[in-house]
Parts: structure tokens; C-alpha cells; sequence
């Protein structure tokens, strides 16, 4: 297990009470502060303090008609908010808190838990109207799983009651569709729509879809038959006019060759040539390729016209060899249609006979003309039959649509009222679930409380033992959860802040003594040191001098070490102030440390930590002293008293603190001695003292000095600095301190 982090220091700076900076030191191993002061010397700023870093809040200021603006009295008159800074330092770390310009709280480090109670809250625990009281307790009580629990159980009931109504609609609607096919195959008799339609279902339908097919297929083939007429016909005629085309065009080639000699068409480059040179040379004088004069001058004419021809011949020859292409494609064509035709022949002769037809489906009784030109009147005889075949695989895909609806329509009735029944079954259980869940939760949170009650009880019982106030009650209200019946609030908050990790907790109870009454407050100091232990660090403020005084004397030593801080008078300059308060016996001892000693010091604060050790002594032994009105008792009222057989058997056992009871003591002191020698030098106090008297010019300052050890003798055999005086008697047999590192002898006075 982690050990806790323990508190180091705590500094603030213009931060509510502190007008400068302010530091608060914690003792090492010590897990309990007590800081004193009277009011106004800043015990609350502290506490506000841890309050700030903890929760964002200063609860001092809290109900206090400050408004929404509260923020602004978090620092100290006068001061910027940026100055405003509390930081913790502890053993793993530091946590501050600042404020920012617009009065935001910027946080840095992890900030402490805190559990802080202020004599205000128990005001208002008590006063308030009980069933209101959980709201105060309800953050100790764990029942965040239950809650969960429950809010979703009651969230699931909602849906599925919703789901409920939704599938019980569904089921209703998906009936009525089954209701009407029921009705349109004209309500057969015994059936109801359900029982039915679960009987269609059930019918056999091999090959529906199968039939659907075939016969799709047949009318494709056949409709792809009736094309092939008209596509034959557009094929032949398109074959005639090409071979028209053809025929011209090798007529127009004949022409032309009729009109060339068979070599004019070698000599085409040279005429070319020869024409292009005439036009050149318009004046030639002979022919430019034999020289010679004759006929030059219509060489130039009888050049192009030879030229012209030769043109002609070529393009008839071009038109024929286009013609001869369009033939051939023409014919190409007739033909692939032709061997189509034969394909669409065969695939209508595969479709009709590579199904087994229901009966009445008619079918052509002869196959399809191999003879494209008898097809028309084959397409004819058999037209009435084709034209059954649409309606059959109408009426076929009607049947399988009908059963397709049918059956979504049942397989929805059949999800929806199985969904019903589901769901009226769960819904039930869900409700005794969440009745459990609900049942388990009071239980739970009632069993808390109990065990809250009875640690309260316990905690009341220790400040009122025998008052017969030991049995508080906190009851739920079923209505609220929770109420709580009137008791101590200070056992209620103790009780509840020890059960939320106490351990990682800093409890600060903040003047919470004021009311208390004075037979009971020493019980309610003890308890509090008690159940600090249990927690990080434990800070009580308070105002109630008889603590301080408690302190002081040693008489609050049961067995948690205690810091002891006092605060002195707030100041204007310096804020909050911390003065040095020692137990009177460390007094004493740090007057006797100092060289040179002050002798009327030392023997005046030694007669006064006599005093009360003897009126301890002779109060728990009854020991007789003078009576006087109005007097307190003197050293010469209370050594006397402790005398004879007393005195002989008075003695003390030095402990170790073991809880073995049987374990030999470390020490034994006689007390015999010490009272004697003080009993001796006893006039020592009035010569040094508070009263001058002649006698003091005749004894030395180490009768003085000597008087005051034999005090601190007997006090320190007497009081453990740890455990305190030996005020137990329950052994039966001698006193002894709650550590049991004193014990005490004899118990009774010996008669």
C-alpha cells in the first residue's frame, strides 16, 4: 500500500487574511495541527486556503449575500488578483493556485482532497428539515453503480416497451396483407389466413421459374425469326442494285479503252512532261524530244487531248473496281443473313424442344422453313400460338410474384409475432430486474447508513458515555433515498468523511468546539485526536483557550502526535501572525538551557508546573489539604498532603509503549526522593519567585536551579511527551497513559 503523501508547508500571498505572505511550517511525523487563536487572527483563511485548491471555493464567504461577485473578496484589500497565490507543498510534490486578472482560477499540480467542516454546516445538518439531510451525505454513499443500474434498466423498459407496441403494429399489418391474398384466393374453407398461406408455401413449385425461362427464351427466338423476312428482302435488293452498278461501270470502261490505243498509257509520264514543257514554251520550234519541226504546231493540242483520254480510262477504271467492291459486299451480306437465318432456325427448334412444356402450352406443329421464303407463311399458321405464349409466362410470373409477396408477408407476420412474444416475455423480467435492482440498491444504501449510525454512535458515545444516546438512526425515506434522524452533526461528518479514502484526505474542522459544554469537550478533543490517524493530515482550528491550556500542561497526549500552532493578533502590514507556544514543561526546560539562566524565571515557572503536578497527584489520590475560601492551594498545601504511606509507595514504571502488559518495565522511578528534596529546597520558589522576601540574599542560584530540575524530574517520570499522564485506572491496580509507556503505583491511597 502507497504511503500517503505527508503535508510539508502551506504559503499564501494576499490571499483573504494575508497581507503579505504567510507560511505555515508542518512538523515532520506529526499528522495532527491544532491552530489557536482567538477571532480574526486568520484560523479560517487557512482553511480557505485548502478549500481554494481543492474545490475552486472559498465556504467561509459562502450564504454570505456576496452574489456572483464573491470572488473578488478571495484576495486581500488592496491587492491586484494577479499577486493572489496558495500553494501546498507536500513530500511528492507541490500544488499552487492563482488568480488570473478576470478572477479564474488557474491550478497547477494535483490538487488535495479535502473533507472540511465548519460549525455553520453542523448548524445546518441539525436545523434542517430531515429529509433534506441525505443531500449532505449522499456524495460518502457510493450507489453511482446502482444508479447506472437503474437508469438503464428503466431506459431498456421504455424501449422495449416502445419496440412492444411497434411489433405488435407490425404483426397486426403483416395479418392484414396475409388476410387479403387469403381473401382474393377466396378464403378457402378450414384455414385461417395464417394456416393458409403457410399451406401455399408449402405447395411444390419446382420448374416455375424454370418454365419462366424456357418460354422467355422461346419468344426471344421467334421474335428474333420474325425479323429475318424483311432483313432477307433489304439483303437481295441491296445484291441487285450493286450488280446494276457493276454493269455500268463495266460498260463506261469499255467506252474509254474504245477511245485510247493499248500504249497511249506508257507514254502518260511523257506527255505529262511534254504538255508541262509546251505550256512553258509556248514558241517552241520543235519538239523537244525528237527535234523535229512536223506538226509542231498542234503538238501542244494533240498533247492534251491524248492526255484527256487517258484520264477517262482511269477513272472508269476506279468507278469499276468500286462497283466490284460494293458487289461483293452486297453479296456478303446475303449471305450472313442467310446463315442467320438458319442460327435463328436452329436456336427456335433448341428453345421448343430443350424444355418440358406444361400442358397447354401450344407449340408450332412443324419446325420453322429451312427456305427463308417460306417463313412468312409458316409465321402465319402458328401467329395464334405465339400469341399464347405471352400469357402464359404472364400468368407464370404473376404466380411467382404472388408467392414471393406471400411468403415475405408470412416470414414478416412470423418475425413480428415471434418478436411479440419475445418481448412480452423479456419485458416482464425486465421489471423484476430493475424491482431487484431497486431492492438491492435500498438494501445496499441502508446498510451503509447502518454502518454510518453505528460508527456515529460509537463517536457520540465516546463524548456522552452512559447518556444512553449510543443508538442513532439514519433511515431512507423511500421517496428521497435517504433522511437522516438528528444527531451530533460533528460524529455524522467524522463518521462519513473516514469512510471516502481517508488516507488521501486533509480533514479540517474549523472552530467546531465554540458550542460544545465543558464536561464533554475534553471526550470530544479526545476523539478527534483519535480518528485523525486515520486520515492524511487532520488542521482544528480553534478559539477554545482551555485546549490551549490542555495543551500547555500536557494533558492532550493520547497518543497521535499534535502540532501545536498560535496565531496572535492579525496586523495591517503583516497578515496573519504565528507566535511560539510551547507545553510549559518544554518552557521550563529551554529556561533552564539558556547560560546563563535566569534564576526567578526558572523558579517561578518550576513552583508553577509543581503545583499542578501535585494537584494532579493528590486529586487522584484524595489526598486531604486545608480548606480556605476563595484560595487556591499553595506548595505548602499540596507537598505536606502527599505524605506517609503514600508518599513510601508512590512510584512510576517506565514503558516502552509494548502492548505486552506482562513485559518488565524499562525503568522504575520511586517518587519518594524527588518529593523529598523538593520538599527541602520548596522555599527556594518563594525566595527566587513571585514573593521578595530577605531570605533571598541567603540561597544560591543553584537551589534555584536545582529546585527547578527535581520539577522537571518528577514530571518528565510522570507525564510521556507522547502519551501524556497516567489517568487510566481500568487495570485495577495502578494508573497508566493511553500508550502505556506510564504506570502509576499505587491505584488507592494506602490507608
Amino acid at each position: 500500500m502507497t504511503t500517503p503523501a505527508s503535508l510539508q508547508s502551506l504559503t499564501l500571498t494576499a490571499f483573504r487574511g494575508s497581507a503579505s505572505t504567510f507560511a505555515l511550517n508542518f512538523e515532520k511525523g506529526k499528522k495532527l495541527t491544532l491552530i489557536y487563536g482567538e477571532n480574526g487572527t486568520g484560523k479560517t483563511t487557512i482553511c480557505d486556503a485548502f478549500e481554494f485548491l481543492a474545490k475552486d471555493n472559498v465556504g467561509s464567504l459562502d450564504s454570505r449575500g456576496l452574489g456572483a461577485g464573491v470572488r473578488k473578496y478571495w484576495r486581500t484589500v488592496g491587492k491586484p488578483a494577479h499577486e493572489v497565490a496558495v500553494e501546498l507543498a507536500t513530500s511528492d510534490g507541490s500544488c499552487s493556485g492563482k488568480l488570473a486578472g478576470n478572477m479564474t482560477t488557474v491550478l497547477s499540480g494535483t490538487a488535495p482532497r479535502v473533507e472540511l467542516l465548519r460549525q455553520r454546516q453542523i448548524l445546518e445538518l441539525i436545523e434542517t428539515q430531515p429529509a433534506k439531510r441525505y443531500d449532505a451525505i449522499k456524495r460518502f454513499i457510493d450507489i453511482d453503480a446502482f444508479e447506472r443500474s437503474e437508469e438503464a434498466l428503466r431506459q431498456q423498459g421504455k424501449a422495449l416497451s416502445g419496440e412492444l407496441v411497434s411489433a405488435q403494429q407490425a404483426e397486426a399489418q403483416s395479418l392484414e396483407e396475409l388476410q387479403s391474398s387469403y381473401e382474393a384466393a377466396g378464403s378457402p374453407a378450414g384455414l385461417n389466413a395464417v394456416e393458409w398461406a403457410k399451406q401455399k408455401l408449402a405447395e411444390p413449385t419446382t420448374g416455375l421459374e424454370a418454365d419462366i425461362a424456357a418460354i422467355g427464351k422461346l419468344r426471344g427466338a421467334l421474335d428474333a425469326l420474325k425479323s429475318f423476312p424483311e432483313k432477307l428482302e433489304g439483303k437481295q435488293n441491296a445484291v441487285g442494285v450493286a450488280q446494276t452498278a457493276a454493269d455500268a461501270a463495266d460498260q463506261a470502261q469499255t467506252d474509254a479503252l474504245a477511245t485510247v490505243d493499248s500504249e497511249a498509257a506508257e507514254r502518260e509520264g511523257v506527255l505529262t512532261a511534254g504538255e508541262a514543257y509546251l505550256h512553258a514554251h509556248p514558241d517552241a520550234e520543235q519538239c523537244p524530244l525528237c527535234k523535229s519541226q512536223e506538226k509542231i504546231g498542234d503538238l501542244a493540242e494533240t498533247v492534251k487531248t491524248t492526255l484527256a483520254q487517258l484520264g477517262a480510262l482511269t477513272a472508269a477504271n476506279a468507278k469499276k473496281r468500286q462497283a466490284q467492291t460494293a458487289l461483293n459486299a452486297a453479296k456478303t451480306g446475303l449471305q450472313q443473313a442467310e446463315a442467320d437465318y438458319s442460327k435463328a432456325v436452329a436456336a427456335l427448334s433448341d428453345a421448343q424442344t430443350a424444355h418440358q412444356w406444361k400442358a397447354g402450352v401450344q407449340l408450332p406443329t412443324s419446325a420453322a422453313p429451312t427456305d427463308p421464303a417460306a417463313l412468312p407463311a409458316w409465321l402465319l399458321a402458328n401467329e395464334a400460338k405465339a400469341a399464347s405464349w405471352a400469357d402464359a409466362e404472364a400468368s407464370w410470373r404473376g404466380e411467382s410474384k404472388f408467392r414471393t409477396q406471400l411468403k415475405a408477408a408470412a416470414d414478416r407476420y412470423d418475425t413480428n409475432a415471434a418478436r411479440v412474444v419475445e418481448l412480452s416475455t423479456l419485458i416482464p423480467n425486465l421489471d423484476k430486474a430493475l424491482a431487484h435492482c431497486v431492492e438491492e440498491r435500498q438494501k445496499f444504501t441502508d446498510g451503509i447508513i447502518g454502518d454510518i449510525a453505528k460508527e456515529v454512535g460509537k463517536l457520540y458515545d465516546k463524548i456522552h458515555p452512559g447518556e444512553g444516546l449510543d443508538k442513532i438512526a439514519l433511515e431512507l425515506d423511500p421517496a428521497r433515498r435517504a433522511s437522516l434522524i438528528d444527531t451530533l452533526g460533528l460524529c455524522v461528518f467524522l463518521a462519513l468523511a473516514a469512510r471516502d479514502r481517508a488516507p488521501e484526505t486533509v480533514l479540517i474542522l474549523d472552530d467546531v468546539l465554540g458550542s460544545v459544554d465543558e464536561p464533554h469537550v475534553e471526550r470530544v478533543i479526545g476523539t478527534i485526536y483519535e480518528v485523525s490517524a486515520d486520515f492524511q493530515h487532520t488542521i482544528v482550528t480553534t478559539h477554545y483557550r482551555p485546549w490551549r491550556e490542555k495543551y500547555r500542561w500536557g494533558w492532550l497526549k493520547p497518543g497521535q502526535p499534535c502540532q501545536f500552532v498560535e496565531l496572535t493578533g492579525w496586523a495591517i502590514d503583516d497578515g496573519i501572525r504565528i507566535i511560539s507556544s510551547l507545553p510549559e514543561v518544554e518552557r521550563l526546560r529551554t529556561l533552564l538551557a539558556e547560560s546563563p539562566a535566569d534564576t526567578q524565571a526558572v523558579c517561578s515557572k518550576a513552583g508553577v508546573i509543581l503545583e499542578a503536578a501535585l494537584d494532579y497527584l493528590t486529586q487522584k489520590y484524595e489526598c486531604p489539604v486545608p480548606r480556605r475560601h476563595g484560595a487556591a492551594y499553595t506548595l505548602g498545601d499540596l507537598l505536606p498532603a502527599i505524605s506517609g504511606k503514600l508518599r513510601e509507595a508512590l512510584k512510576v514504571e517506565m514503558r516502552d509503549g509494548i502492548t505486552d502488559a506482562a513485559a518488565p518495565p524499562a525503568s522504575t522511578v520511586a517518587l519518594k526522593p524527588i518529593l523529598e528534596e523538593l520538599t527541602r529546597i520548596a522555599q527556594a520558589r518563594n525566595a527566587f519567585g513571585a514573593h521578595f522576601k530577605a531570605i533571598s540574599f541567603d540561597l544560591l542560584d543553584t537551589d534555584g536551579i536545582g529546585f527547578a530540575k527535581q520539577v522537571l524530574e518528577l514530571v518528565d517520570s510522570l507525564v510521556c511527551p507522547s502519551y501524556g499522564w497516567p489517568s487510566n485506572g481500568k487495570s485495577g491496580s495502578y494508573w497508566r497513559n493511553s500508550g502505556d509507556t506510564r504506570r502509576l503505583h499505587p491505584l488507592k491511597r494506602p490507608s
